[in-house]
């Protein structure tokens, strides 16, 4: 008897399941034995230059380190309470936050049902947590807002850590929603305006090794244009917001694993 199209559709689903439940523990196993919380010294050294009144982006010769800080004044600021504390109990707290706020995101693919996509997202985002990246802290409140009052304002604190966060906005223009897509761009002007306060020729402005397709300027931005007019396209529909966690996804000059988890705010679902 001839297997039907049906079953194997289904033994397909079950063998992809299975390969990302793989993977899934693979990378669980590994941060949890290596959790160097390395990206959050950043953010611990920019605490401690402010303390001492030194350069908040001071010139480095490895852009790729781990320790350039990239993002607006305030979160620096917000470390300063951190770097206070002993260096153990601030990354305990720090990796309390960052594992709350990956759960939280996962929230409503898990009410969803969607198995499969918290199966892959769900090692990621601890897999970043154990690197300390603020990521999860960006992506949480994004999965909560983005329909709501609130969230023109997170999309433009997120933009102020990333920049292209800012990009989620393209779906109010799409819906013609002018003045939620200008408070995002306003909030996130607001924040990253008092950057002009400090000596900013040792901002790093270099992708590094993790460049995306920035590395090849014209192809970036015709990528990135098409992901655009698609995002304005789709915004009235369900797959509005998809569509701008793509084009976030595509536009990011520095490029990692983790940043697929974008998509999570997109996931079609109830809100």
């Amino acid at each position: 008897m001839r297997t039907s199209t049906a079953t194997w559709v289904r033994l397909a689903r079950i063998v992809a399941l299975a390969v990302i439940i793989g993977i899934g523990f693979f990378n669980l196993l590994q941060a949890v034995t290596h959790w160097t919380l390395s990206d959050a010294a950043a953010y611990w050294n920019a605490g401690l230059r402010l303390r001492e009144g030194a350069s908040l982006y001071p010139v480095l010769a490895n852009v790729d380190a781990s320790e350039v800080y990239r993002y607006a004044p305030w979160f620096a600021w917000l470390a300063v309470p951190f770097t206070y504390l002993p260096v153990q109990v601030a990354g305990a707290i720090w990796s309390a936050l960052l594992l709350a706020a990956s759960g939280l995101a996962l929230v409503p693919l898990a009410r969803a049902r969607a198995w499969v996509a918290v199966a892959f997202f769900a090692p990621i985002l601890v897999g970043i947590s154990a690197v300390g990246n603020v990521h999860p802290l960006l992506i949480a409140p994004l999965v909560w807002t983005v329909e709501r009052r609130s969230g023109a304002f997170w999309i433009g604190v997120a933009a102020s850590l990333k920049i292209f966060p800012i990009l989620f906005a393209l779906v109010y223009l799409g819906r013609g929603q002018w003045l939620r897509a200008l408070a995002s761009v306003a909030v996130a002007a607001l924040l990253w305006a008092p950057a002009l306060l400090y000596d900013l020729r040792g901002y790093a402005t270099e992708a590094g090794q993790a460049a995306s397709l920035i590395s090849v300027p014209i192809l970036w931005a015709v990528v990135v244009g098409a992901a655009v007019g698609m995002a304005l396209r789709l915004a009235p529909g369900r797959f509005g917001w998809l569509a701008a966690a793509v084009s976030v996804v595509l536009a990011l000059p520095r490029l990692f694993v983790y940043d697929v988890t974008f998509l999570i705010v997109g996931a079609p679902r109830d809100r």
